[in-house]
């Protein structure tokens, strides 16, 4: 059987001696991984092999936020990797944010790689905090419900290992420049999955380039439109029938106020 292709956004990458910020520096990736279970080993393999394969050569530069400082973590620093180790639990404790958004700060993160739910989460908090992209590999066959609420909330990136995942994702409503599928085994050879980890890489990179290219105020007008949207549908009115005419806008904002405050006295109040 042959492996499944790539499959990657229709958007330009950096060249690989570039960096996002313009000078010569090494493109600093944060690997953030959550707890893995026994069952998700590949997460640990992947970012294992991605260090192994990339960190060497001046392009990229790797710091990776474990659960633990463990033999796995141990493993890491031999190939050249910094780690920091905090605890990861389902909700990002207070604490693992504060650790996170400093060592982004300190150490000028310029993209966070997210492996598995809590560590996605995490990524995101700290990622809007500081205005630093975030790309989420997820494992699996499918997109599970608390990767696809991170990636709706915060305008994540997102890889996957899968092609069955990664047209799981485009059903969900995922547009296509969003993700992108970089096939990966946990037990595969270096030579098979060599051409996955470049092209993570190139992600990598790419997702780091497009945040800095960014015109300044794009990312408040992004963050800001959701809220913007809820709040001025509080305050407008329904859209009238054909032929109809407009209901006045204080309309609607007294039927807000008696959904809050539906006390006979205080509707009386606000009666025209």
């Amino acid at each position: 059987m042959s492996r499944p292709g790539q499959r990657h956004p229709d958007a330009p990458t950096a060249p690989s001696s570039v960096n996002p910020a313009g000078g010569a520096r090494p493109l600093h990736v944060v690997e953030v991984l959550g707890a893995v279970p026994p069952d998700e080993a590949g997460a640990t393999r992947l970012v294992e092999r991605l260090v192994e394969r990339l960190g060497h050569g001046g392009a990229f530069r790797f710091t990776v936020l474990c659960p633990a400082d463990d033999s796995f973590a141990e493993r890491l620093r031999a190939l050249g990797a910094e780690t920091v180790a905090v605890a990861m639990q389902e909700d990002p404790p207070w604490h693992a944010i504060q650790v996170l958004v400093g060592l982004v700060r300190n150490r000028q993160a310029d993209v966070l790689h997210a492996h598995l739910p809590n560590a996605h989460r995490l990524a995101g908090l700290a990622g809007s905090i500081t205005r630093t992209p975030v790309l989420a590999t997820v494992q699996g066959l499918q997109l599970d419900m608390p990767d696809l609420e991170v990636h709706r909330l915060i305008a994540s990136q997102l890889s996957v290992v899968t092609e069955a995942s990664y047209f799981h994702a485009l059903g969900l409503g995922i547009a296509p420049e969003r993700i992108s599928c970089e096939p990966f085994e946990a037990d595969a050879g270096d030579e098979a999955v060599a051409g996955s980890l470049d092209a993570l890489g190139q992600r990598l990179r790419a997702v780091a380039s497009a945040a800095t290219s960014a015109p300044a105020g794009d990312a408040e007008v992004i963050r800001a439109s959701r809220g913007l949207a809820q709040a001025r549908a509080l305050v407008q009115p329904l859209k009238p029938p054909a032929g109809g005419t407009a209901a006045p806008a204080p309309m609607a904002i007294r039927a807000v106020l008696d959904e809050i405050d539906p006390s006979p006295a205080s509707t009386a109040m606000r009666k025209p």
